[in-house]
């Protein structure tokens, strides 16, 4: 219970003896009593779910009207049926347990990776290109394959003059002046 004094508030611990048991049950009308999932049985709305979606009809948990059992596209439908309920949505919305959310472009605001486009995905909350695909208008598209070979470095050409594969700078100003690398004048001059 929760008592309002002025402008503070004040909270009343309440012990919860079906603490132990839980998930599995609740606490209601002073006894523990097993938590129900759709179609197990029920004496009372709270049991079906926590009342989210699901209501007890006939002794049985059942989903409300406007509501759906959820369908789980990880675990197989057929041997594994739906425990919950979500909410009926338009055709353009997603259903998301007991909310209706728009689908959104790249960029827009997304709670669940549905909401967003195409091999794009909800990353902090905004639809953005998966990895390997890049953003080209309003969709995500694959980035080309990485070479697989290194390209080779740049050797400037001097037309007449075969570059030679050392680094000897001498050799190579001997052959653009005529000369034997450190042999020639430029040679004889740098080396002194």
């Amino acid at each position: 219970m929760e008592a309002q004094d002025g402008l503070v508030s004040q909270a009343v611990c309440c012990r919860r003896p079906c603490n132990a048991l839980a998930p599995n049950a609740l606490y209601a009308n002073n006894q523990c009593i097993p938590r129900g999932q759709l179609n197990s049985a029920c004496t009372t709305n709270a049991q079906c779910g926590g009342g989210e979606g699901m209501e007890c009809v006939k002794g049985q948990c059942q989903c409300l009207s406007g509501f759906h059992p959820s369908v789980d596209t990880l675990t197989h439908p057929a041997k594994n049926p739906s425990q919950t309920c979500s909410r009926d949505c338009e055709s353009e919305a997603l259903s998301k347990d007991t909310s209706c959310m728009k689908a959104g472009g790249l960029g827009s605001l997304c709670f669940v990776q549905r909401q967003c486009p195409q091999n794009s995905g909800c990353y902090r909350g905004r639809c953005m290109c998966r990895c390997g695909f890049e953003q080209k208008g309003d969709k995500c598209v694959a980035l080309p394959p990485p070479p697989t070979t290194t390209p080779q470095p740049n050797i400037a050409i001097i037309p007449g003059v075969a570059v030679p594969r050392s680094n000897d700078l001498f050799k190579l100003f001997g052959q653009i002046f005529g000369g034997g690398g450190a042999n020639n004048a430029i040679g004889s001059f740098i080396n002194g």
